[in-house]
């Protein structure tokens, strides 16, 4: 094994074959590569691909190239889906003695589902036929590329076995890389595993094709719809040990912390807290077949197949609602292709939109339409960055971005550190406005309405609503309690209130309840907290009293006397139910102090004139 490395962000690219059965893709990658894909011994007897095979070579810019060579019987589709679910360039290869054939119109049709715009056709099996079947075999070819992704493609004619083709082949496919941009490093990497086994000495072993972020020695990733721990113990590449794998680089990690039997083909693993593990994604359909309005259907992601429920959104057939038969991690942009489980056959595509559908279904067609960032806010209002981020599958930077433009557009608001739809924002000041002005209507007296009382009444939360009435001209928020800024009604004015504070006036010391002076108990609490009243232990004092209070206690305990219940119920001309009530707010501000059923001086009990 050779020396640790680090390959770089370029060093790397990974390609997959596609084509008919018996078109010589895995004598093709033989010859460029001097490795034979078919690593299975029923592959070799039969002279048939059945699963997956890789390869390596070095191209002639010094570009190294991993092929993922797939088979190409319908048989085996199945893994065919999983060897090109995560490439971006293709090898199709035709053989000139068989031309266009049905597993090369359905490996085209995949690659463009999956999004594969870039590759190179290899016109095979060259020296098998005469020129005039050649130039026929290419003409059939051109035709039948003219309208696919890979039209502009350049077309090698070759031959395996006598090696007619292959360096301009190699030089093609060079130059169809070095032009194709390199795959996005978004922090976000996530590998489909494609093959599982467990090494002596080194435990469990996963490869795949890495997308969207780097992977290094000792990173924590979480792997399968469980999203079991683990962490990489180490990365090699082509018999070649890395300290860290980019995007576009054939793997294999081996994995500590996990075992190897509790991992499959079409798992995914990735870095934790980046990704959605959603069941139930919204998706843009691109069909040549239309489905029944439900059903089931096989949907293939990454390396795997999924039992997915299909459910058409809108009546044309383009937007519909996928529930999987587990959590797989995935974001917009994500392509699917689509299987019939009956007649095994290629209903077509999906494009996913939305990772965390809300909302009623019926509604969903108009929200699918939008761009992601009217997108996202149409289904979840209230975005965070990171949730932005999250669902969108977009890097931080990409995030951030995106923020900016809404908010310079008018699309979005900036709201106590979320994302907020204007529209929404508007609702929540409305309907805080109605809430609001029936609680000043109903209960004048009252101050407002509690804010955590007015946040579970419009279902939000109430950091979100105090930071949403922070843009209110109408309401504001004081000591916990909304308001519209206009509500200025004191109890104290009031012909109730005056009432009671004339009752606790007329008998200060022994002050009636708000039921004995016939006063509405809400009256009451504002006359607290607006300090005309003082509440000691659901007694009702006029601050005045308790200041009078408090001078006669002082001076009667001048000199270093004491006082008992009885003679602070003499003193105030009161019974003891109050004094008790008086005695104890006395003690609490250090005026008294107990001693027994006796009251001293505290340190606050001197008297201002005693020097």
């Amino acid at each position: 094994m050779n020396a640790t490395t680090d390959g770089g962000p370029a060093a790397t690219r990974t390609v997959a074959t596609a084509g008919h059965v018996d078109h010589g893709k895995s004598s093709l990658v033989l010859a460029l590569t001097g490795t034979d894909p078919d690593r299975l011994v029923p592959e070799k007897a039969r002279g048939l691909t059945i699963d997956l095979g890789f390869a390596f070579t070095t191209l002639p810019s010094g570009l190294e190239v991993g092929f993922v060579d797939v088979p190409g019987h319908v048989r085996f589709l199945k893994n065919m889906l999983a060897g090109v679910g995560a490439v971006e360039v293709a090898v199709l290869v035709v053989a000139a003695t068989e031309g266009w054939m049905p597993q090369s119109e359905e490996h085209l049709r995949i690659l463009e589902l999956l999004g594969v715009r870039h590759g190179v056709v290899a016109l095979t099996k060259a020296d098998l036929v005469d020129d005039e079947t050649l130039a026929v075999a290419r003409l059939e070819l051109d035709e039948r590329l003219a309208s696919s992704p890979l039209a502009r493609a350049p077309v090698v004619t070759c031959d395996s076995r006598s090696g007619r083709g292959l360096a301009e082949l190699a030089e093609a496919l060079d130059a169809v890389l070095v032009g194709t941009p390199a795959p996005a490093d978004r922090g976000r990497p996530r590998l489909w595993i494609d093959r599982v086994f467990s090494a002596r000495g080194a435990g469990t072993v996963v490869t795949g094709t890495l997308a969207g972020g780097a992977l290094a020695v000792d990173t924590e990733v979480v792997v399968g719809p469980d999203r079991r721990p683990a962490r990489i113990r180490g990365i090699e590449t082509h018999h070649r040990r890395l300290d860290r794998a980019w995007p576009g680089s054939r793997v294999a990690l081996n994995l500590a912390g996990i075992e190897h039997r509790h991992l499959r083909r079409g798992d995914a693993l990735v870095t934790p807290g980046r990704w959605v593990f959603p069941t139930v994604v919204d998706v843009e359909l691109c069909l040549d077949h239309r489905p029944p309005r439900r059903g089931t259907v096989h949907a293939h992601v990454g390396s795997g197949e999924l039992g997915a429920h299909l459910r058409l959104l809108d009546d044309s057939g383009r937007f519909a609602r996928l529930r999987l038969e587990r959590p797989v991690p995935l974001a917009p942009d994500d392509r699917l292709v689509l299987r019939d489980p009956g007649p095994e056959r290629t209903l077509g595509g999906a494009e996913v939109l939305d990772v965390a559908p809300a909302g009623r279904a019926r509604d969903a067609p108009q929200r699918l339409a939008l761009p992601l960032g009217r997108r996202l806010l149409a289904g979840h209002p209230w975005l965070g960055r990171e949730t932005l981020a999250r669902l969108g599958g977009l890097a931080p930077r990409e995030a951030e971005n995106l923020a900016r433009e809404l908010v310079a557009g008018g699309e979005a608001l900036e709201v106590g550190g979320h994302l907020v739809d204007p529209a929404v924002l508007g609702d929540v000041h409305r309907r805080a406005r109605e809430v609001v002005s029936v609680r000043h209507r109903d209960a004048p007296l009252d101050a407002g309405v509690e804010l955590p009382e007015l946040a579970g009444t419009l279902r939000i939360e109430p950091d979100r609503l105090r930071a949403a009435l922070a843009r209110d001209p109408d309401l504001v928020v004081e000591r916990g309690v909304v308001r519209r800024r206009s509500h200025r009604v004191r109890a104290a004015d009031s012909a109730e209130g005056r009432r009671l504070l004339d009752a606790v006036a007329a008998t200060p010391f022994s002050p009636p309840s708000p039921a004995e002076a016939g006063v509405d108990a809400a009256v009451a609490r504002a006359l607290v907290r607006e300090g005309a009243l003082v509440d000691l232990d659901g007694i009702l004092f006029g601050p005045d009293a308790l200041e009078e209070a408090r001078e006669r206690v002082r001076g009667a305990l001048a000199g270093g006397g004491t006082l008992t219940v009885a003679d602070v119920r003499d003193l105030l001309g009161s019974t003891r139910r109050y004094v008790l009530a008086i005695l104890a707010r006395l003690d609490a501000e250090g005026v008294t102090r107990r001693r027994g059923d006796e009251r001293l001086a505290g340190p606050a009990g001197r008297r201002s004139d005693d020097g």
